[in-house]
């Protein structure tokens, strides 16, 4: 049995994906409304909104490959970052997300990077994505003022269900989230391009610290990753950040425009589409709360509890699965077709 198979086991697969599914089926069969179905015609606006959540995700994926390619160097072909994107995001949907960057590091490893240089991408694509979620945020926010954090209480689909409805009610402290995904970006900022080399020692410091003994090795190897991440993006020009930068937006911003485009698809009234989109933002802190496998049944719950008035009456759970399908499921199932010829390529390197 390769390592690849150990790390990335059936139980791995199996947990998130029957979270996410009972959860789906439990939703739609408290909330289906067939005549909500009824209204829905196979005309122009649904051909054209579905086609365009298929070009968001596409957009997605190239914007995160190039920005890959152009973080280590071009040193893997365009299949190769293909693989290591999908085996990415196949990671980080079968496992929570405060366990997911060592499995990214192993994929990364593994895919014909060195161990230093591995780290550095990690990080460095760690930053430029909290700071795309900051800046765009604080746009969004300096626009529609607090009327991005503001939720009516009337939402059909969220009657008998006092979970969502406590999910949406809380919606207005995800400037929380925001606040802390500043933080990080702050720190990564200042680790990375700022003072390296004091936070490595701040860090060979802090793992002296007594009761972080039992953590000591990891901190200290921290301190040291953060320094050679320094050094290794120290001397790149100003085109190589401009189209880092560039590449991260257009990443994310597909993402969120994924649930924007499906809403307005299914919409029977006509959206503020700047107020959708700005609310998939706030959806972002929820789904990345480290609960479950790739957000498992946190997300299906929070997309509906944060978007249930953009929806028809008795269809939010429908529209919700079909959400998962192109932003989770689509990946599992990627994952699981590059999978087992990935693994093969790293027993034939070994």
């Amino acid at each position: 049995m390769s390592e690849t198979t150990q790390r990335i086991n059936v139980w791995k697969l199996l947990i998130p994906i029957s979270i996410g599914v009972s959860v789906s089926v439990y939703l739609i069969a408290t909330n289906f409304n067939f005549q909500a179905l009824h209204a829905i015609h196979l005309n122009k606006k649904l051909i054209l909104g579905l086609l365009l959540g298929v070009l968001t995700v596409v957009s997605r994926d190239f914007a995160f490959m190039y920005k890959l390619r152009l973080s280590t160097g071009s040193k893997m072909t365009w299949l190769k970052t293909f693989q290591t994107i999908t085996m990415w995001e196949f990671c980080a949907c079968i496992t929570p997300k405060i366990s997911e960057a060592p499995l990214v590091l192993f994929v990364l490893k593994n895919s014909g990077l060195t161990y230093g240089k591995s780290v550095a991408v990690l990080m460095l694509n760690a930053f430029f994505d909290n700071l795309a979620f900051v800046v765009v945020f604080t746009v969004l926010y300096l626009t529609l003022g607090s009327q991005m954090l503001l939720f009516s209480t009337n939402c059909a689909d969220l009657q008998g269900h006092p979970f969502i409805q406590g999910i949406r009610q809380f919606a207005d402290k995800a400037w929380i989230g925001y606040v802390l995904i500043l933080s990080a970006c702050v720190f990564l900022g200042v680790a990375l391009f700022i003072l390296p080399h004091a936070t490595r020692k701040f860090f060979h410091q802090l793992a002296e610290v007594k009761f972080l003994s039992h953590f000591k090795k990891n901190i200290a190897h921290l301190g040291d990753e953060i320094e050679i991440t320094a050094h290794e993006f120290r001397n790149k020009p100003l085109n190589f950040w401009w189209k880092m930068s560039v590449a991260t937006l257009i990443n994310w911003v597909s993402r969120y425009l994924l649930a924007t485009t499906l809403l307005f698809t299914f919409a029977n009234t006509d959206l503020n589409l700047l107020h959708v989109f700005s609310r998939q933002y706030v959806l972002w802190i929820f789904t990345s709360i480290p609960a479950t496998p790739g957000a498992s049944g946190v997300a299906e719950l929070s997309f509906i509890a944060l978007n249930c008035e953009f929806m028809p009456v008795g269809l939010s759970a429908a529209i919700a699965l079909v959400w998962r399908m192109y932003s989770y499921y689509l990946y599992v199932l990627l994952g699981l077709i590059v999978l087992p010829k990935w693994a093969k390529q790293l027993s034939q390197k070994k």
